[in-house]
């Protein structure tokens, strides 16, 4: 992989910024700091608070003592799910609306001074970007220092092996700056190690915004013999208290326990470097997956693929890659203790929220203008700090060429328009397992969301994956039409 990387300068003039939450002008130095954890294909009850098979107390902790956003949705894939929050749009008008990159994608990030690096750099933060990019990678500017990062550290594309650090197709895909790096030891680890050095290196007169995409749990599935043993002495205790269909036995299922609380770890050691260095008080501290836990399927896609079911999405149907609930439904937390109080929110939510929320928390944001056109998400911070209710409506779950899923209140509606054509009315509200198809018994719902939707697919660009099919490739790419079921 020859890349080069060079800091763009680019900058934007933002004049009267003031945040929405603050009562006067802010300062660099009074900006709060921000620390945004991406995990990767981490499963709704994968974690300690959702009553988890293994601990993760770093995560918990966070959880206790901040925001637990229990109706929180992302993105089908990795790719979508980062283009949302860099953007503060949905996926679909950047041209990201069907599968995640490859290694042998040509295509990225659209270009636009808008992205959430260059507005935090525009207002005096220090910009950093660690772990999986997933958002490019054959052209200087869909580089993560191309989209207003001034530090770049990880891998670009789906990660093949998190000891040997290469990508899905064996080539190696670590990097540090615009320089290969070839530090031995697991991609997890690397990871929180150099976070944790940036937050101990800051100079305080500067806020930080780092960004943490962690490339775990996701496969492939790995994990060291002592990390295993640890998984193995919890799973023991687990194992007393459930039935014996639900004792853990498969090793896959230990080795992937093992890459949950080594990813706990991993947020451990950057919430302690906070700590130690004075920071907590004032960082605005982001949590969540990028979507839900990965689940065996029909077709392979290239997205964290695995041969066996090793996550738990919970009470929630399917994982990643799909629209129901157990694929867009994650664990997500917001601590920030000088402003957020402990609590738990039901608001529906989702992850193009994130942008106006970073804004918002940063006091970039003048009036309703938040640099995009348009901006599809809101910020979350009056609904987790001052309790009040979302004036959000509806939520288009995605749009592509072939359907699209829109969740409105408690009706989520699911359209698939490849024959054999389906359509799938849920209510989430009483039916968060999507048992029960309610279209016949409500078709004046289905019809009305059907029509959000088409009114969505009006602003809809030409998906940039398919249009990279028509390149000439000495790789089979995957492409999935329609549905791509489960398999046990």
């Amino acid at each position: 992989m020859s890349l080069l990387f060079r800091v763009c300068g680019v900058f934007l003039l933002l004049s009267g910024t003031t945040s929405v939450i603050a009562q006067e002008a802010p300062t660099r130095a009074t900006r709060p700091n921000i620390v945004y954890i991406l995990a990767n294909d981490l499963g709704w009850r994968d974690v300690g608070f959702h009553g988890g098979r293994v601990s993760t107390p770093h995560i918990d902790r966070l959880a206790k003592n901040g925001a637990r956003l229990e109706s929180f949705y992302t993105m089908h894939s990795s790719s979508a799910t980062r283009a949302a929050i860099l953007s503060g749009q949905y996926p679909y008008r950047l041209g990201f609306q069907m599968m995640s990159l490859l290694p042998w994608s040509q295509y990225g990030l659209p270009e636009t001074d808008h992205y959430l690096g260059f507005r935090l750099k525009a207002g005096g933060y220090q910009t950093a970007y660690l772990g999986s990019w997933l958002l490019g990678h054959t052209r200087e500017d869909y580089l993560p220092m191309g989209k207003g990062f001034d530090y770049f550290y990880g891998n670009l594309t789906p990660i093949g092996d998190h000891v040997k650090k290469v990508n899905i197709t064996g080539q190696p895909d670590w990097f540090l700056g615009q320089k290969p790096a070839a530090d031995e030891g697991y991609a997890t680890d690397l990871v929180a190690t150099r976070a944790a050095q940036l937050i101990k290196k800051h100079n305080s007169d500067q806020p930080l915004f780092l960004m943490v995409s962690f490339p775990a749990p996701s496969a492939p599935i790995q994990a060291s013999k002592q990390l295993i043993e640890r998984a193995e002495k919890e799973i023991l205790s687990f194992n007393i208290f459930v039935s014996e269909e639900q004792k853990i036995t498969r090793d896959e299922d230990k080795i992937y326990l093992a890459m949950v609380g080594q990813l706990d770890d991993g947020v451990g050691k950057i919430m302690d470097a906070l700590t130690t260095s004075g920071m907590s008080d004032n960082t605005l501290v982001i949590f969540h997956s990028d979507n839900g836990g990965a689940v065996k399927r029909k077709y392979l896609t290239g997205d964290g693929d695995v041969f066996y079911s090793a996550s738990d999405n919970g009470p929630f149907r399917s994982g990643s890659g799909s629209y129901y609930e157990g694929g867009l439904r994650v664990p997500a937390l917001l601590m920030w203790p000088k402003k957020i109080k402990p609590n738990i929110s039901t608001e529906r939510t989702h992850v193009t929220d994130m942008y106006a929320t970073v804004l918002d928390a940063a006091q970039l944001v003048d009036g309703e203008n938040l640099g995009a056109s348009p901006v599809d998400g809101e910020s979350i911070l009056p609904i987790v700090i001052d309790n009040k209710l979302s004036e959000r409506g509806h939520i288009i779950l995605n749009v592509n060429e072939f359907g699209g899923a829109v969740l409105d209140g408690n009706w989520k509606y699911i359209w698939r328009s490849t024959f054999p054509p389906e359509e799938q009315l849920f209510d989430i509200g009483g039916d968060a397992s999507e048992d029960i198809n309610v279209i016949a018994k409500y078709p004046e719902i289905a019809t009305r969301l059907k029509r959000t939707l088409m009114d969505a697919s009006e602003d809809m660009s030409t998906s940039l994956y398919l249009i990279d099919l028509e390149r000439p490739s000495s790789h089979e790419t995957p492409i999935i039409w329609g549905d791509n079921p489960t398999r046990p």
